[in-house]
């Protein structure tokens, strides 16, 4: 009976853990919120029932107590994720998947996915007067395509981008990006991005992230509260989505390489298109995103640095 009593509890625990992974893997939740404490009870579950096997095991010296054998459970599970997160940022890195997608225009009438969230963004949008400006693509085959569409309102100040992504676990397959341009030349953009960029961006960008905030008019309201503490005068965006896309393409290019985030291109073969120091700036976002729901300030560089 003693026995049975040692085993009920990590056999309980070891249920919990089983359920947790089975009910995120079958339901499609989309609040990140869900997600995160998914992965805090999942930590603390499997720590604890390591904790508790240890403490059973009679081959096991028993003078340990179990809060020293759930530290050390909990630490050896940070290990083990870390190793398996960068695994995948050296897949990554070594993949053809783009950093900075090359888009083109869209003409296939495909760039609303038929979702009941996706239509009921399209119908405020409308309803606010925001009027679609262009709707682009880009596929590397066809088991990877993204899509993106922009709005602007009636001012043709505030552009509004519509970021649509393949299936994945996280069940978010929409974000948005908002953008003001100054007329000092400076952007001031606020998204909801749960990606690991970690990226240096252009000097008089100045950029927040809010991945939790998954309302297009909660996320609005923010930047417009952002435009208005800057100070400086909003101006027309007097070019086109894919020309000015593709001119930020260029310019995070040169950035990044110039400050040690990617490496040149005749290096990628050997060692992957990720520094060690963009390596480790996307596992430490990532851990920021999977845990803490927030990420890293994208980092302006300035011409004086440069």
């Amino acid at each position: 009976m003693a026995e049975l009593k040692q085993l009920l509890g990590p056999v309980l625990v070891a249920l919990v853990i089983l359920a947790s992974l089975v009910s995120m893997g079958i339901i499609r939740v989309t609040h990140p919120l869900l997600h995160i404490a998914n992965r805090w009870l999942r930590w603390i579950l499997i720590s604890s029932l390591f904790a508790m096997l240890l403490q059973n095991a009679d081959s096991f010296d028993q003078g340990r107590s179990f809060p020293a054998l759930f530290l050390i459970a909990f630490l050896f599970w940070f290990l083990l994720e870390t190793i398996i997160n960068w695994a995948k940022i050296s897949t990554f890195s070594r993949s053809e998947y783009p950093l900075f997608p090359r888009y083109r225009i869209n003409h296939d009438g495909d760039e609303w996915p038929v979702d009941p969230r996706a239509l009921k963004v399209k119908d405020w949008l409308g309803k606010n007067e925001f009027t679609k400006t262009q709707s682009l693509k880009y596929s590397l085959d066809n088991s990877f395509v993204l899509r993106t569409t922009f709005y602007q309102d009636p001012e043709n100040t505030c552009r509004i981008q519509i970021h649509f992504l393949p299936p994945n676990p996280s069940g978010r397959n929409m974000y948005f990006a908002i953008s003001t341009q100054m007329e000092d030349g400076s952007k001031c953009i606020t998204d909801n991005i749960s990606m690991p960029f970690a990226i240096f961006v252009p000097e008089g960008w100045d950029m927040v992230r809010k991945p939790l905030m998954l309302s297009l008019e909660r996320l609005l309201a923010l930047h417009e509260q952002r435009v208005e503490s800057l100070g400086k005068t909003p101006v027309s965006w007097d070019d086109e989505p894919l020309d000015d896309l593709e001119d930020q393409r260029r310019k995070l290019e040169q950035i990044n390489l110039s400050y040690g985030f990617l490496h040149p291109e005749s290096y990628h073969e050997e060692y992957g298109r990720l520094t060690p120091e963009g390596r480790y700036r996307m596992w430490k976002e990532m851990w920021l995103l999977s845990y803490l729901g927030c990420s890293l300030s994208p980092r302006p560089v300035s011409r004086e640095s440069h």
